[in-house]
Order: structure tokens, then C-alpha cells, then sequence
């Protein structure tokens, strides 16, 4: 009966804080008021209040971690919808992850190495934009710190979904491919839940951009790493 009581509890709180949000950012509408980042700031703000473990909120929620996985395999209908759009510009939206994933690199090894950072560390804000599941195994092969990696992915993700399409607006950026690519690229599945707001074909892009960032940094960070 407490498991049951824990489990209504924490995800009645999570759902309720996220509602909350989504009214929020509808009545005002700003970077800083996106549900995910509004809902996430709350819940912290509520365990830390309250004392309460983050594992014992996790044990709670563990239905809704479950979800991730069709939610993120969902994604894939837009892709399929505009497959053969997204492969007549393989071109671009190739050269687009590999240009934003190099300068996110070597920006990130730059800075890091600047503020003399531990090497652990470094190596685990270096694969900040790739998805969760991915990026904690490309951690595991190059000894990141595996424990970083989940929140450096978030909150990543979150600030790219907050302020990317302010970035769009300012820049001019219009086409839907050029406007859904950075998502994926840097914000991965928090950020291609947001291209998805823009527009279906952004979406689309963005999910295509987000799964083949995972599949080529999978293979060039491991291999990079062999050489330092």
C-alpha cells in the first residue's frame, strides 16, 4: 500500500507540476517559462524542500522512465512521413551534424580546458548532445564520469529546446530543414519534442538529426580517444 501511495504521489506531483507549466508558458510565453524547464525547476525546488532523495522520487516514477522508450521510437512516424524529402537533402543535413557536432566538441574541450577541469569530467560534457542511453556507454569507453553524463545531457537538452527558437528568429532562419536540424543535433529528444511544436517536418528533422548524431559520434568519440 506505501509503494502504491509513493507511486500515485510522485507521478500525480510530476504530472500536476508539468500541467502547471504548459498554463504558465501558454500565458506567457518566453524561453524561460518551457514546461520541461519550468516542471523540472519545480520538482527540484520540491525535493530539496521536503528532504527527499532523488532515488526515491526515481523508484516512484519508474512507469513514466519506462515511457521514454515508445515516446522516443514514436518520433519516428514524422520521419517516416517526410523520408524522402529528408533524404533528397542528405546532403546539408549530413554536413550539419558534422559541423555542429565538431565545433560543440571542440568548444566544450576548449572551454573545459581553460577552467581546468579534470579529464573525467571533460570527457563526460563531451558528449553532451548525444541522447541519454547512448552517450552513458560512449562514457563508459572513453571512462567519463558515468554519473555526469545523465545531467549534462539534460540540461543541455533543455537549454537548447529554451533558447534555439529565439536563435532561429534572430538569425532569419526559415526553412524547415535548417530550422529543425540544430534540435536534434544539439538538444537531442528534449529538443525534437520542441521542432515538433514548430512543425511536423521539423520534427521529423530533427529526430533523423538526433539519431544519426548518436550513430556517427558513437563511433568518432571512441576512436578519438584512442590518440589522446
Amino acid at each position: 500500500m506505501i509503494a502504491i501511495i509513493k507511486i500515485i504521489g510522485t507521478i500525480g506531483v510530476t504530472v500536476l507540476y508539468f500541467i502547471l507549466s504548459i498554463k504558465v508558458h501558454r500565458l506567457w510565453s518566453r524561453p524561460i517559462t518551457i514546461p520541461i524547464f519550468l516542471s523540472s525547476s519545480a520538482l527540484i525546488l520540491t525535493l530539496l524542500t521536503l528532504n527527499i532523495p532523488y532515488k526515491t522520487y526515481a523508484e516512484g516514477t519508474e512507469i513514466i522512465t519506462y515511457l521514454l522508450g515508445p515516446a522516443t521510437v514514436a518520433l519516428a512516424y514524422p520521419l517516416y512521413q517526410y523520408r524522402k524529402l529528408i533524404l533528397r537533402h542528405w546532403q546539408p543535413i549530413l554536413s550539419g551534424i558534422a559541423t555542429g557536432s565538431g565545433v560543440s566538441m571542440l568548444l566544450t574541450l576548449l572551454l573545459a580546458t581553460l577552467m581546468d577541469i579534470p579529464a573525467e569530467f571533460i570527457r563526460s560534457f563531451l558528449v553532451k548532445t548525444i541522447t541519454t542511453p547512448v552517450a552513458v556507454d560512449i562514457g563508459r569507453l572513453i571512462h567519463a564520469k558515468i554519473e555526469v553524463i545523465p545531467a549534462v545531457v539534460i540540461v543541455t537538452g533543455i537549454l537548447g529546446a529554451m533558447f534555439m527558437p529565439s536563435i532561429n528568429k534572430l538569425l532569419k532562419i526559415t526553412h524547415p530543414i535548417a530550422k529543425g536540424l540544430p534540435f536534434g543535433v544539439i538538444s537531442h529528444g528534449i529538443g525534437t519534442a520542441q521542432a515538433l511544436k514548430e512543425g511536423e517536418l521539423e520534427g521529423a528533422v530533427s529526430g533523423a538529426a538526433m539519431a544519426l548524431t548518436a550513430v556517427i559520434m558513437s563511433f568518432i568519440i571512441p576512436i578519438v580517444f584512442l590518440f589522446v
